[in-house]
């Protein structure tokens, strides 16, 4: 039996890595293999998937510098008898698993891309040398595995695609929904990938044009670390545009299965995205979706069926697109609804997204 320790900053409840490496966690060890989780950031845990695991969870706090986080990580390791792979989930843990790597770690390690990098800074240019020392580079996404090999051309041979899954026994659609304004629902992070000064500003020509008694927006998520500055001024906007009585802010919620089933719609209105789960799960939930043509988002919403797409830079393309889908008829937005979920049942497969895993990590 191989032993496994999936490796992650945090398991709190605010993001879809969190949620999906719970469940690779999970899944693999309902394969039959021994799997450990480890955090190096003690926080809040998301309950909904943490509770039924079945997996060995550590997590801990830890100094916030990349020495300490490395150092802990080792002796987890070394605590727990070794490991035959690390997988490791997000930017920071993978850096830690290369490190590990190249100081002598006797694991072998799949690293995993979750987002679609717009440029090169000088820390994804290290990140990307130091994946040399990984045995397979995992984007959840087609366009940051493109990117990757145009950009990092020897790493070529080590990229294998596996996008997310959704647990849709979980993320199922409920019964008789009736809100007596259209609700669209947004669940991400308030930072600047996710483009909220522009949804701001296509809230405020909806209201301009006499829709503020026909629609309200609901925002959950928090603001993103390091982003604290945007986020005030997206609070601060939403005052100056006077859409207050449009659009109300909530913090991340574990519970948010009930929100996508609450609502009407859902949008996500990002500059760029790897492979979104928050598309992936409120259309397991049965939701029509909005959401901006970029990344991976075209092969997942299809357009005029189960959703539409917008230009995230031009604001009347965000607005134009939402006029267009909430005078749609009633009848007409369950039947994309239905397609949702029809697509969700096959595209998000948790079968076909475990296996590429196991066909890894079983690769001589």
């Amino acid at each position: 039996m191989k032993k496994i320790l999936c490796l992650i900053d945090t398991i709190s409840f605010g993001g879809g890595a969190e949620r999906q490496m719970i469940g690779l966690g999970r899944l693999l060890h309902e394969k039959g293999y021994q799997v450990d989780l480890f955090a190096y950031h003690n926080q809040d845990a998301y309950d909904e998937v943490y509770q039924d695991s079945n997996i060995t969870i550590t997590s801990v706090q830890v100094n916030d510098n990349k020495w300490s986080k490395l150092i802990a990580v080792k002796r987890h390791i070394a605590s727990r008898g070794g490991y035959d792979w690390v997988i490791a989930y997000k930017d920071g843990p993978a850096v830690i698993g290369c490190l590990l790597k190249l100081i002598g770690g006797k694991f072998r390690l799949i690293v995993s891309e979750r987002n679609t990098n717009q440029l090169i800074t000088k820390r994804d240019q290290i990140k990307f040398l130091l994946y040399r020392f990984a045995n397979y580079i995992v984007p959840n996404s087609y366009s940051q595995a493109n990117f990757i090999k145009c950009n990092f051309p020897k790493l070529e041979d080590k990229i294998v695609t596996i996008t997310n899954f959704t647990d849709t026994s979980h993320f199922s659609p409920a019964e008789n929904t009736h809100n007596d304004k259209l609700i669209i629902l947004t669940v991400a992070r308030i930072a600047s990938q996710k483009n909220i000064l522009n949804y701001l500003e296509a809230i405020k020509l909806l209201k301009q044009n006499g829709f503020a008694n026909n629609i309200h927006f609901k925002w959950f998520g928090n603001v993103q670390s390091g982003e604290k500055s945007y986020g005030e001024m997206c609070f601060r906007r939403v005052k100056e545009l006077n859409i207050e009585d449009m659009i109300d802010f909530y913090p991340a919620e574990k519970g948010i299965v009930k929100q996508y089933q609450r609502c009407d719609l859902f949008c996500l209105p990002s500059n760029y995205e790897g492979f979104p789960n928050v598309v992936c799960e409120a259309m397991s939930c049965g939701k029509p979706i909005l959401c901006s043509r970029i990344c991976d988002n075209p092969q997942i919403v299809q357009e005029n069926i189960n959703g539409l797409l917008f230009n995230p830079s031009d604001v009347n393309s965000i607005y134009s697109t939402i006029i267009q889908i909430i005078k749609m008829p009633n009848e007409k937005l369950l039947e994309w609804g239905k397609n949702s979920r029809t697509i969700s049942e096959t595209l998000f497969s948790t079968s076909t997204f475990v296996q590429k895993y196991i066909d890894l990590i079983e690769r001589r």
